[in-house]
């Protein structure tokens, strides 16, 4: 079998997985779309996009993916792709593959009241959806968070070390309280979004691939890419007609922001040839130092 030619800088596919796709219908020639930590996206000439896994799932499976796809539809303002394959392990694809028709639509480059709004709209949306779909369980604990800063911290100053102390500590208290879960996207940041022409409207939203049962706290961190006052905006907007309260919900979401980051670092870390050790300890750093 000859071995996947997807790495990070290519959208060349071999040729076996050109033939697979192409006796299901899917033609090339392909661009890359993006990618991320376990997938490869690429677009057919013929506007189908197609996510090739380049790792093993540590959650959703392409075929889990779908099912919890199909299962969001029925209860969310936007829309979601209705995939024609998905399958989980092939000669060709030995991490899966998925394909669905492209949506419409630009993800948004641009923060505004109005997409704060339908962003928290549409993930209110989402943290209701009940569903018998046995989607995987995103359990963060003391042991987890702990495993992850050793293997981390080698990149922290002494700053930043108790910096990380202190805010593991603080996770560690708000975990025992055994905080509400529910379903969750799992990375609900701005490139995984579809919006209108004027970027005011979500409209679609792409990459189930981390979806879960989890906290909510972990989609409402990364609407820090678009601004701290975008997510003050998006935090309003969540919690209006409820008992929450923005500001005690931003200062446990902030708890988040170093998660994500932290977890970042941990997978570049662990896969050096990705490049991106750099970035994430960047990354990290800034988190670190706005916590608290």
């Amino acid at each position: 079998m000859t071995s996947p030619n997807l790495g990070t800088a290519t959208s060349r596919l071999n040729t076996d997985q050109a033939a697979w796709l192409e006796s299901r219908g899917v033609v090339g020639p392909f661009r890359r779309l993006g990618g991320g930590f376990r997938t490869v996206v690429l677009e057919s000439s013929a506007g189908f996009v197609v996510r090739i896994g380049r790792s093993p799932a540590d959650g959703n499976t392409f075929s889990t993916e779908k099912q919890v796809m199909d299962a969001v539809r029925r209860f969310v303002d936007a829309e979601i792709p209705r995939p024609t394959l998905a399958e989980d392990g092939l000669p060709q694809f030995p991490h899966g593959a998925m394909v669905y028709p492209k949506l419409s639509g630009t993800s948004p480059t641009s923060a505004s009241r109005a997409l704060a709004r339908s962003a928290a709209s549409v993930l209110r949306q989402f943290h209701s959806v009940v569903t018998d779909i046995a989607a995987p369980q995103r359990m963060i604990d003391r042991g987890v968070v702990a495993a992850l800063v050793r293997s981390t911290g080698r990149c922290f100053t002494d700053a930043q070390s108790h910096a990380t102390e202190r805010w593991q500590a603080d996770l560690g208290r708000f975990l025992a309280e055994k905080p509400p879960r529910c379903l969750i996207h799992g990375d609900f940041w701005h490139a995984n979004w579809l919006s209108t022409t004027d970027g005011r409207t979500l409209t679609g939203l792409l990459d189930f691939e981390r979806c879960a049962m989890g906290l909510a706290h972990e989609d409402l961190a990364p609407l820090r890419y678009l601004g701290e006052s975008f997510r003050a905006a998006a935090l309003d907007a969540y919690c209006e007609g409820t008992t929450g309260d923005p500001a005690s919900l931003l200062a446990e979401v902030r708890m988040f922001d170093v998660l994500r980051e932290l977890r970042g670092l941990d997978w570049a870390l662990r896969r050096p040839d990705a490049g991106e050790v750099d970035d994430a300890i960047e990354k990290v750093a800034e988190v670190v130092e706005n916590y608290g």
